[in-house]
């Protein structure tokens, strides 16, 4: 029996050119001053984003002030340290201007701005559950997280890397131009285009899957197939560019209607426990033995086997090929080798095969979260080291 909520607060403003509507667009947050929040590498300054961010809001009256000190792997220190300036500051509201740590972090710093405390200690406490927001204007510069189009924001703190859920985290505006993501550079197309993937693909066989997501997850994961290799190889693809814009956005509202499953519980682990190590790179390096072990466990569910098949058949991939490999095992590695991901190996990111039994330990701290909890298996603490040991071997 179908039971199910379906929620999304979010006005998303989406196509090629339309940054340009900042200026003009309606139901816009009241007041005077905003904030910016940029990441602190200088690629938003040096494409000119900032710039042309800061002379819209100007058009439409608005000041503005820059946090230019989001890391990648966003900390909560530094969510801390923006709220404080924006609350001394007197500012109105948010705009988060970049990749999924500068569109998180923005979302956590519209919260602790408007409460008090700090946010992880607050959060974790349940501190601020009733607690409003400042308004969030989310305008994505890549193409992975599709944070814009959710109440959800993942920040690494005390206790390692976390998910957060708040209603406040919900941008009042996701403008999503798919130009904007002309300069990504191709490394991180790669990485951040297999990020969205995986949310569709997760959350297409969580439990807590619904008919908007099942939908949504499919035409994201098709997609992602069939423009991810093209905008790799020539970034400037204006059409594959949105095609892939609308991929990671699709899967992101995915991530609040459905939930994704424990690989990214397991990620969680790579990227808590080294804040260089790019999130999508983690769940590239896990994909395989991950999805495998998956597969095993899923033997004898024939819903999530038949999903399974449905995920290959919207990669292109049906019964018909090699009869030795799952189709969406064939499926994931064909399109792993067409964005050049196949070769990535966990010392590239710093990652030894000496670390299994801290990365399972830390994975399982996790099991009672959303994403163990809504894996349609089982997965123990064996299964969980299995996993790890795979990615090593």
């Amino acid at each position: 029996m179908l039971s199910f909520n379906f929620h999304m607060p979010t006005n998303i403003v989406f196509g090629p050119g339309r940054l340009a509507e900042l200026e003009t667009l309606p139901a816009f947050p009241k007041g005077g001053k905003a904030m910016i929040v940029i990441g602190q590498s200088g690629n938003i300054l040096r494409a000119g984003y900032l710039d042309r961010v800061q002379g819209l809001l100007s058009a439409r009256g608005v000041a503005s002030v820059v946090f230019d000190g989001v890391r990648a792997n966003p900390r909560t220190e530094d969510v801390d340290a923006a709220a404080g300036k924006a609350r001394e500051m007197g500012v109105n509201f948010i705009v988060g201007l970049g990749g999924g740590s500068v569109i998180d972090s923005a979302k956590c710093i519209a919260l602790a701005a408007a409460n008090t405390g700090p946010f992880w200690g607050s959060m974790a406490a349940s501190a601020w559950a009733k607690g409003s927001a400042l308004p969030l204007i989310a305008i994505p510069t890549t193409s992975g997280t599709g944070t814009e189009g959710n109440s959800i924001a993942v920040l690494c703190g005390p206790e390692g890397k976390r998910g957060f859920v708040h209603p406040g985290f919900a941008p009042a505006i996701a403008l999503v131009d798919p130009e904007l993501a002309l300069s990504c550079p191709q490394h991180l197309t790669a990485i951040t285009g297999m990020d969205a993937f995986f949310h569709a693909a997760e959350c297409f066989l969580s439990t807590a899957r619904q008919p908007m997501t099942d939908m949504l997850c499919l035409e994201a994961v098709n997609l992602i197939t069939r423009f991810l290799p093209t905008a790799v190889e020539n970034g400037a693809d204006i059409n594959a560019r949105t095609a892939m814009a609308w991929a990671s956005t699709a899967a992101g509202m995915c991530l609040s209607l459905s939930s994704p499953i424990s690989q990214h519980a397991l990620e969680y682990s790579f990227s808590g426990s080294n804040p260089d190590s790019p999130h999508g790179a983690g769940l590239v390096l896990l994909s395989r033995s991950y999805f495998a072990k998956l597969i095993e466990l899923a033997a004898d569910d024939e819903e999530t086997s038949d999903r399974l098949l449905n995920l290959a058949m919207a990669m292109g991939f049906g019964l018909e090929e090699d009869p030795e490999v799952h189709p969406f095992l064939e499926a994931l590695e064909a399109l792993l080798e067409a964005v050049g991901l196949a070769d990535l190996l966990p010392e590239d990111l710093g990652f030894q095969r000496g670390q299994v039994a801290a990365l399972t330990s830390a994975a399982m701290q996790l099991t009672g979260a959303r994403h163990f909890v809504n894996t349609p298996v089982k997965m123990t603490e064996a299964d969980v080291r299995a996993i790890f040991e795979g990615v090593f071997e």
